[in-house]
């Protein structure tokens, strides 16, 4: 998700001019490209939901997984405002329903506004959707020969020099005819700093997204699992994660 939901018209109306490709961009990822930006707009407009379970084990020396020390599980539900903020744009609102303290026990009294990483939606959507029609210029593409009948694969990852915006680097599945995103491989995450200072303490990071069809034309992302080594302060250690993202209702219109 964005961190607020942009103007209604530029959204929309300006996205098949956002999604024009730079040399070197292959056709079929760029109409990925279009198909992330117009999926993410849509999904700025929804109400859903989204539940993640996540695993803090010791690090070992070697950097392996060693005793579990966390264990958390919560879901929250992700809206717009109805109202537009000063700026004319809808700020996102992130509301926690269910939680559990850190050895996984249902709390019995939850509170609405816990600070979880479900509500680091900008950093999220490094995740789900790398590939957005302005982000392109910073990566370089490398055709594969796909492991999947009928689907094609793309190796992306950031241009030497590309320090000032946070970027990704994996493999993405395409339909090969529409280039919609079928699943995402995410194998490491960059410049997660210039998000926010106590994101360069985040090591590697990885995680498997797979995508489905919403009103027959966007692809939201609804199922991922994944992991990565944090040395982040109160979260050190070998994290894994198991996410899901359900129960989208258009709330406001494009």
């Amino acid at each position: 998700m964005k961190a607020v939901v942009v103007a209604l018209c530029f959204a929309f109306l300006c996205a098949d001019a956002l999604a024009q490709c730079d040399d070197g961009v292959p056709e079929l990822v760029c109409k990925a490209s279009k198909n992330q930006d117009r999926s993410l707009t849509m999904r700025d407009h929804c109400r859903y939901q989204q539940r993640a379970s996540v695993q803090l084990y010791k690090k070992l020396k070697d950097g392996t997984a060693g005793s579990l020390e966390k264990t958390r599980e919560t879901t929250v539900i992700v809206e717009p405002s109805m109202q537009p903020d000063e700026t004319g744009r809808y700020p996102v609102i992130t509301r926690v329903v269910a939680d559990t303290d850190d050895k996984g026990r249902p709390k019995s009294k939850v509170d609405p506004n816990a600070k979880t990483g479900l509500t680091s939606g900008a950093f999220l959507d490094i995740i789900f959707f790398p590939l957005l029609p302005e982000k392109l210029k910073y990566y370089q593409f490398e055709e594969l020969e796909s492991d999947r009948a009928g689907e094609k694969l793309f190796r992306f990852y950031p241009k030497p020099g590309a320090t000032q915006e946070p970027l990704a680097s994996g493999k993405v599945y395409l339909n090969p005819e529409s280039g919609a995103v079928l699943t995402l491989k995410i194998e490491g995450l960059y410049n997660l700093e210039v998000m926010d200072k106590v994101l360069k303490n985040l090591g590697k990071v990885f995680a498997t997204v797979d995508f489905s069809e919403f009103d027959g034309k966007y692809r939201m992302p609804t199922y991922a699992t994944g992991g990565g080594i944090s040395d982040v302060r109160g979260f050190k250690g070998v994290f894994k994660f198991v996410f899901e993202e359900s129960k989208y209702t258009q709330v406001l219109k494009l």
